[in-house]
């Protein structure tokens, strides 16, 4: 994909549509049609926090009571211990569908595997930049991978 593509759904959505965008960038649609409180939002998702249990990484959020820590008690047994596995069952995100909800629909396939291939990116910095020492792997599923849309996974490489 490509920012034309991009600007031309943006200029179809931006909510500041009285405006002649025709020749507008990227940055100058921000200024636009953006918001401050967006890109707060936002950059969670784009630059997002991780945690460590019992030496796996999950996206912050992915275990937050116990319920969810007892998901993770059941999933190390189901995979006999292996925490690369269970990185794994647990770290998959669906995009869209799972990281905008009502509104996933508005990207075509092609902007959901761009905005994939580029969260894949960024998360790969930050897991590099908070566990200089772990070694990760950032990837892309395919819809059939996983039987939804495309997806990104991650987990440590272990010994």
């Amino acid at each position: 994909m490509h920012d034309e593509e991009l600007l031309k759904d943006l200029r179809e959505n931006c909510r500041a549509s009285q405006i002649d965008t025709t020749a507008f960038g990227v940055r100058d649609m921000i200024y636009v049609c953006g918001s401050p409180l967006d890109a707060l939002v936002y950059s969670r998702l784009l630059w997002p926090d991780f945690v460590e249990i019992e030496g796996m990484v999950f996206m912050e959020g992915t275990i937050e009571n116990e319920e969810d820590r007892q998901r993770l008690v059941y999933a190390l047994e189901e995979y006999n211990k292996d925490r690369t596995l269970t990185e794994q069952a647990f770290n998959v995100v669906e995009v869209p569908s799972d990281l905008f909800g009502r509104r996933a629909t508005e990207t075509t396939e092609e902007q959901d595997y761009w905005l994939a291939e580029r969260l894949a990116e960024m998360w790969r910095a930050r897991l590099h930049l908070l566990y200089p020492t772990h070694e990760f792997v950032v990837e892309l599923l395919e819809p059939k991978e996983i039987g939804g849309e495309v997806g990104i996974v991650f987990y440590q490489l272990r010994n």
